[in-house]
C-alpha cells in the first residue's frame, strides 16, 4: 500500500519538506524512483520506498545520537537536545502502539483460530457418532434380514414336511 510524502512525515515526526529532501538528496534519489508514482499531482512512494526513507531518517537520527555523545577532548559528553528526545521518545510511543495492537490483533486471531479448531473437532464427532450410527443400522438391517431368511427356511420345512408327512405317513387312516 503506498503512502503520500505527508503520511510519512507524519509517521516520523518531521515537516513533508524534510521527507521532500531526504527523497531529493544523492543518497536517496534513484534509488526511489521504481519506488515512487504521481497521480493527480500527489507522490505516491511504495512501502519499499517508504522503508528506505525511514532507514535514511534513523541513520541520520544514529548519526547525531553518535556524534552526540562522542566524547570531547576532556571526556564530557554532549546530551541530546530536548527536542530530539522527544522526537525518539514519540518514535518508541508510536512503536509501543503499533507492536500493542499488533499483539491484539495476534490475539483475536487465536482466538479464532480456537474456536475454528474446536467446531472442527465437534464436527468430528459427529461425524463419527454419524457413522458409528450408519454401521450399527447397517448390522440390524443384516440381522433383521437373516432372521427373516431363517424363519423363511423353518417355514419351506415345515410346508415340505406336511407335504411329504401326508404320503410317507405311518399313521393309518380309517
Amino acid at each position: 500500500m503506498s503512502k503520500t510524502i505527508k503520511q510519512i512525515a507524519e509517521e516520523l515526526g518531521v515537516s513533508k519538506q524534510a521527507v521532500h529532501q531526504k527523497r531529493k538528496s544523492k543518497e536517496l534519489s534513484s534509488t526511489l524512483q521504481p519506488f515512487t508514482s504521481t497521480v493527480d499531482g500527489v507522490v505516491y512512494i511504495s512501502v519499499e520506498g517508504e522503508n528506505l526513507i525511514k532507514q535514511a531518517f534513523l541513520k541520520k537520527d544514529r548519526k547525531r545520537v553518535d556524534d552526540e555523545f562522542t566524547p570531547k577532548v576532556d571526556g564530557s559528553f554532549t546530551p541530546l537536545e530536548n527536542s530530539e528526545i522527544i522526537f525518539l521518545r514519540g518514535q518508541i510511543e508510536k512503536l509501543q502502539t503499533e507492536l500493542e495492537k499488533e499483539r491484539e490483533h495476534n490475539r483475536e486471531k487465536d482466538k479464532q483460530l480456537l474456536e475454528t479448531l474446536n467446531k472442527l473437532a465437534e464436527s468430528q464427532a459427529a461425524l463419527s457418532a454419524g457413522q458409528a450410527a450408519d454401521k450399527q443400522k447397517a448390522l440390524a438391517e443384516k440381522i433383521i434380514e437373516g432372521k427373516k431368511q431363517m424363519v423363511d427356511r423353518e417355514q419351506e420345512e415345515v410346508v415340505s414336511q406336511g407335504f411329504f408327512a401326508k404320503f410317507f405317513s405311518r399313521k393309518k387312516f380309517l
